[in-house]
């Protein structure tokens, strides 16, 4: 099959041509005679092509892409076993697992006669992984990586071992991401390294390593139809590394998108500050999606004033901050939104609410008996009982309290 290339140079007429004969395949499926004078190997060539023009941003083969996997699916499935005879075809049925294939066909062949031209450890090892023992899949994977260094699924391989070696040696699995993407840049390798590469980063507190991802990932997938989770990847790693992120480093990363999309992560980004208590970066994202809103007020200016509204609650300001969270009207929110006003108003009536001060039970006092110190005077606390002493240290900070709450203290 040959090294993966850069999608920007692996688009000669004869790839085009090959993905315009399949369309006419998926078009019009013949019966299974036409699929099987298809060598897999070129199928698969078709759906790397296909795969890295989705995650360049050409959604309109996305389709496309379904389409081709149901195809090689069912060809390899059909295939006379002396297919696999050709060592292409054996990489292309590997490619095909491991680029979104089902697991389930890789496992009929291996199980038979074409799993005579299969790598046993290898095959085995894969099957392991998608069974979801990556515990078990990793301790081949060095050793395989070696084994199939300069190989055509070398880059593929590597990804997986990425993806396993992440949960007990995030460094190992970044270093093996660098080396996925460096193998196969401009493709849907290098778009899940960078992705994967930026969550596991952050997760490990490698705050600069997980920026320096992102902006690469932005600067080149940005339009990839799983760019929606590598935003959630952002955001989670901005708000929770809030003091360690640079602003002016994060603000610059988000100013190589559109308008559009940055008013979207802003507000994420601020909806999920004030969750986490986040004020100072909940106010900061929330100013720049009302900035980024325009002249127009619209539903974006009224989340923003929200999610800051809310972010601001324990202040002072804590009247108008109320008013500002009670007059968001239900249908410029969602369920979760409404939950997070609902809450804020609750925990800002508590805040405001005058404590009521509730004293511990008064001891029984026998019939005739007078504590000592104070015969005759009716008190049933002595001078050195404690909790006279408690009340007398605290009545004063009560007070303040109380005043502080209620704006003065004379209406006791």
């Amino acid at each position: 099959m040959g090294p993966r290339r850069s999608p920007i140079r692996f688009r000669p007429a004869f790839v085009t041509q090959a993905v315009c004969a399949l369309a006419l395949l998926v078009a019009a499926p013949p019966a299974g005679a036409a699929l099987n004078g298809i060598a897999p190997f070129k199928m698969v060539r078709s759906l790397q092509f296909v795969q890295d023009s989705v995650v360049l941003g050409d959604h309109s083969a996305g389709e496309m892409q379904r389409h081709l996997l149901a195809l090689i699916d069912r060809r390899l499935r059909t295939a006379d076993q002396t297919v696999f005879s050709d060592k292409r075809n054996v990489e292309a049925a590997l490619i095909y697992a491991m680029s979104g294939g089902n697991p389930e066909t890789l496992a009929l062949l291996l199980r038979g006669e074409a799993g005579a031209f299969f790598h046993a450890d290898l095959a085995e090892t894969l099957t392991t992984y998608f069974t979801g023992n990556s515990e078990k899949a990793s301790k081949n994977l060095t050793r395989l990586l070696r084994e199939f260094k300069g190989s055509p699924i070398e880059s593929y391989l590597t990804l997986v071992a990425a993806n396993v070696t992440a949960a007990r040696n995030p460094e190992a699995a970044l270093k093996l991401f660098d080396w996925a993407r460096l193998l196969a840049p401009g493709t849907i390798i290098e778009e899940s390294a960078l992705r994967r590469a930026t969550h596991i980063a952050s997760k490990a507190g490698m705050v600069e390593r997980a920026m320096n991802n992102a902006e690469r990932y932005v600067r080149r997938y940005l339009h990839s139809p799983y760019a929606s989770q590598f935003v959630d990847i952002f955001v989670y790693a901005v708000v929770d590394h809030s003091n360690e992120v640079d602003a002016e480093r994060m603000e610059y990363i988000l100013s190589l998108m559109d308008a559009a999309r940055q008013r979207e992560i802003y507000l994420r980004m601020a909806r999920m500050s004030t969750i986490a208590g986040k004020e100072r970066l909940a106010l900061l994202a929330a100013d720049r999606a009302e900035a980024l809103s325009g002249d127009k007020r619209d539903i974006v200016r009224d989340l923003a004033g929200f999610y800051a509204g809310v972010a601001s609650v324990p202040t002072e300001n804590l009247s108008e901050a109320v008013e500002a969270i009670a007059a968001m009207p239900d249908q410029k929110l969602s369920d979760r939104d409404r939950a997070l006003r609902d809450a804020a108003r609750i925990i800002a009536d508590e805040v405001t609410r005058r404590p009521a001060l509730t004293l511990p039970a008064a001891p029984a006092v026998l019939a005739g008996d007078q504590p000592a110190g104070h015969a005759g005077d009716g008190d049933i606390l002595a001078d050195d009982d404690p909790i006279r002493a408690f009340t007398a240290a605290k009545r004063s900070t009560l007070e303040s309290i109380d005043q502080l709450l209620d704006g003065n203290g004379d209406d006791r």
